[in-house]
Order: C-alpha cells, then structure tokens, then sequence
C-alpha cells in the first residue's frame, strides 16, 4: 500500500497488486466490518478483529484472530476510591455522559433532562462532556431554560471535553455515551455498566452493532437514537440506581469481555507473520 501511494497512484487495483507480494494483515475495530476490511479480506494473511461477532460478515476460509482493541494503561490502573474522592462522590451514585468530542445534540438534549429529574434525588453526582460544538455555555442555557442554574449545583461537573477520561470511568457507577470501537473497549476494560446510545450518523450503522455486542453479553443497555426521550433516560438509570444488583451485574459482564493484554496480542500476530 505505501509503494502504491509513492507512486503517485491512489489505484486500489494497483494496492493489491503490491499486497499479493507481500505478507498482508488487517486489522478490524468494528463489531460490523467496514468497507475496507471487506475489500482487503480476500487479499490479506491475516485479520484482527476487536470481537468474535465479526466473522459472520467477513469471508469464511480466512485467518482471524481476536485480540481484542488496544487499549491505554491508564484505563486498567486508575484507583477508583481515589477517583471518587477526587470528585468528592462519597456514596453517591456517579454517573459519566459524553457524546464524543463534537457532541451529540440528542444525547445533549435527553442528558439535560436527566439532569432536571435527578437534581431532586439529592444523590447523584453528574459528570458531562457536552462537546465542542455546543459547549459548556449552549449547555447551561439548555439547562437554564429548565429552570436549573448549573453553577449552584455542586455535583452537576459540566464541560467541553472530557480530559482525565481514565479518572471518570473510574469514578462513574452508569456511563451513558456513543459507542465508537475504542470507547467501548475502555468501557469493558473499566468494567463499567452502560447506557449505550449509538449514532446512527456513521458508515452501515457499525456503532449499533458494537452496542449490541454488549448488549447480546448483559453488559449493556442500548436505547436507539429513534427513541431516546429523556423521559426514557431518566427511567433507565432510576430502575439502574434502585437495583445494585442489575447495576452489579452490568459491570461484571462488561468486564468479563475486556481484552486486558491486546498490545501483546497483536505484537504477536504481527511478529509471527513476519517470521513466516
């Protein structure tokens, strides 16, 4: 592929040529294959793939291996009870949200809401990443307009972006976000339950199909963007909140489909490729 580019030629015939005469490997992030791995599937040695479910849409007769996505350090090592001091939780419950960097204007909307309703439960603490394209300010006049002044309250942490990502998840009891490959693969690594909202704004619907996987495994629940009320978010985490059980169990199963050592994984397939 990078002899194909030097030449000046973005020719994917030409790319296969140059993959034919060399050990090829792929690597497959998506529950839900995309159109890339599909083209080069017939072409490679080797494919990785994040989870099992993805062979049922990618050739038969080829080498896959699960390894599972990287995932950073930080995620697996962060203290949860310094987290949770840090953010001065005590025995509340945390819960994290975030639509990605940009934000998510549904999420934002239904995530307000929330908001409204739990202020008078007393026990919560809310941590939000609005996102860059609405902004701390476009959030407190939404929840304003609510009746809710967000700087008076002390357990409403509102900001643009999300920065020390490893101390949230560690901290967070509930997790309502999108469900991009790599947020997942935190997610299960910090063994978090989840509120899985996928967008239905990206290539063949593949974040649908990660939160299923999650939600095929009890690891998560997955409310479609189609429906997503805040009405209907703020009964998902009150029926959350009032069973440690259920929540318990959500964690659990999200840990349990963690890959904890993908580097090496991969290292490994990769190595025992080149040795051939």
């Amino acid at each position: 592929l990078r002899t194909a580019v030097k030449a000046g030629t973005n020719d994917f015939d030409v790319a296969l040529c140059t993959l034919m005469n060399s050990y090829a490997i792929a690597m497959e992030n998506n529950a839900f294959p995309g159109m890339t791995t599909k083209l080069l599937a017939k072409h490679v040695d080797k494919i990785l793939l994040d989870v099992e479910e993805s062979k049922k849409f990618l050739p038969e007769g080829k080498e896959y291996v699960v390894t599972g996505n990287p995932v950073r350090q930080e995620i697996f090592t962060q203290d949860r009870k310094a987290a949770r001091d840090f953010y001065g939780i005590g025995d509340r419950l945390c819960i994290l949200s975030f639509g990605g960097s940009l934000g998510a204007q549904r999420l934002n909307e239904a995530v307000s809401e929330l908001m409204a309703w739990h202020l008078s439960e007393k026990n919560f603490v809310h941590i939000h990443g609005s996102g860059s394209y609405y902004g701390p300010s476009y959030y407190f006049d939404m929840l304003k307009e609510k009746g809710i002044d967000a700087h008076e309250h002390k357990n409403l942490i509102i900001r643009e972006y999300i920065n020390d990502m490893p101390r949230c998840l560690a901290a967070a009891d509930i997790v309502i976000c999108r469900c991009g490959a790599m947020t997942l693969a935190e997610l299960k690594a910090a063994g978090r339950a989840s509120v899985l909202i996928p967008s239905p704004n990206v290539a063949e619907n593949h974040q649908y199909h990660n939160a299923m996987v999650l939600a095929n495994h009890e690891a998560g629940i997955v409310i479609e963007e189609k429906d997503l009320t805040g009405e209907l978010l703020s009964k998902t985490v009150k029926e959350l909140s009032e069973n440690p059980e259920k929540l318990k169990k959500l964690s659990e199963n999200a840990k349990a489909l963690a890959v904890t050592d993908a580097n090496e994984r991969i290292r490994k397939e990769i190595i025992s490729l080149y040795e051939r």
